[in-house]
């Protein structure tokens, strides 16, 4: 799944959405038959916060008695994370089968591929996905775009909602050479067969006037979709109402109504480790989240001390993030600047070669610890914590579930 970016990379190709297009009926994918499912398909873009819409969505969509498939990525523990029916990571035995199967498509369609660039791992993932979604026959399936909109591989598949968490000044150069460039290509996953667009209100003006620009049927949430429900703290909660709001308007255009109690009671088992989360390591207490970019990192710092100021603070910024923007925000504490060895994840742009989370003394950190930094980091802290990540929500009981 990886090993097209490693070489391709390697000699001086991009990423190719016409490769994975071309693949796709390896797969047994009929692109243009699926763009029918348009209805019962909710695609997640943005540059923070995607996850969480998807996950979100998801669990509300499962709790009105559909079978929801769900992509996300990268995975946190594992990259069968990034698969998952029902709110359950795929399987480790259906997870190898797929992954041959993915590698026989490759082999049966290499004279005839597009040779314009490489297959990213997110569009392998993507396409692995619908696979998967058909073959256990989900009823509704939420994508979330591994980079940009138009330009990335979900954009095959079309949404019948899209959904726009905030968009910031990441990959310039290579979704576009502005932050309003990006925010169009986001947009560009829609299509006529899109019923809306959801978006908060976003932080960047250039994205606003993007957003203004558009002719896409957008909407603004502003207020909670669902009364008394349980959300999590800031910006986390706000991408998950964004999410619920987005499987609401699907819901509706499937001619479903809500089950408000089951949609509260399936919204409530919902676990995002690493998005505002906190977990033990005997007698420490471990606070996480993705933050990348200064505003999110301002945030959670802030979500932390409302419990109590963390003793010590890791973070993790590669390039092509806000590092300067999420060093300001950490600056006046005392925090340990780390690496995390993805592959494609590189640091030279800080000025000093930096440690991995396992050449840190744990223990010595202070009983309470606030992790910043990319989802395969916190991935990294959720690993050394011993913290369970198969399962991100859990539906309501056949029984129990809306008609």
């Amino acid at each position: 799944m990886f090993a097209e970016r490693q070489h391709g990379r390697a000699a001086g190709l991009k990423r190719s959405k016409m490769r994975a297009a071309a693949l796709a009926p390896f797969l047994g994918l009929d692109l243009p038959a699926l763009r029918e499912r348009a209805p019962a398909t909710i695609v997640v873009t943005g540059s923070k916060g995607k996850g969480t819409a998807a996950v979100y969505a998801s669990a509300a969509l499962a709790a009105n008695g559909l079978r929801v498939g769900t992509l996300t990525s990268p995975g946190l523990r594992t990259n069968r994370e990034r698969i998952r029916v029902d709110g359950d990571a795929i399987a480790p035995g259906d997870y190898r089968a797929l992954i041959a199967r993915v590698a026989a498509a490759l082999e049966e369609g290499r004279d005839v591929l597009s040779q314009d660039g490489y297959l990213a791992p997110t569009g392998l993932f993507t396409l692995a996905a619908a696979r998967h979604f058909l073959d256990t026959r989900c009823d509704a399936w939420v994508l979330e775009a591994g980079m940009g909109g138009a330009s990335d591989e979900v954009s095959l598949f079309a949404p019948g909602v899209l959904v726009l968490t905030p968009v910031f000044a990441e990959h310039i150069g290579i979704i576009g050479d502005t932050v309003s460039d990006i925010a169009r290509d986001k947009l560009g996953a829609a299509g006529p067969e899109t019923r809306a667009v959801l978006t908060l209100r976003q932080p960047h003006p250039e994205v606003q006037a993007a957003l203004r620009q558009s002719s896409a049927p957008l909407r603004v949430v502003r207020e909670s979709p669902l009364p008394d429900a349980v959300w999590p703290p800031s910006l986390v909660g706000d991408n998950a109402r964004l999410g619920v709001s987005a499987a609401l308007e699907l819901l509706s255009a499937l001619g479903i109504t809500p089950d408000v109690e089951c949609t509260r009671s399936t919204l409530g088992s919902v676990a995002l480790p690493g998005r505002m989360s906190v977990h033990r390591r005997g007698d420490q207490q471990w606070r996480a989240d993705t933050a990348t970019n200064g505003a999110a990192a301002r945030a959670a710092i802030s979500w932390s001390d409302s419990m109590t100021p963390a003793t010590a603070t890791l973070v993790c910024v590669p390039d092509g993030k806000d590092r300067d923007g999420v060093r300001d925000a950490v600056h006046r504490r005392h925090h340990i600047s780390l690496r995390t060895d993805a592959a494609h994840l590189s640091f030279t742009e800080w000025p000093e070669p930096l440690p991995s989370l396992a050449e840190v003394d744990l223990g010595a950190l202070g009983p309470r610890v606030l992790s910043l930094g990319t989802v395969h980091f916190v991935g990294d802290v959720m690993d050394a914590l011993g913290v369970a990540t198969e399962r991100a929500f859990t539906p309501p009981a056949a029984g129990a579930r809306a008609s």
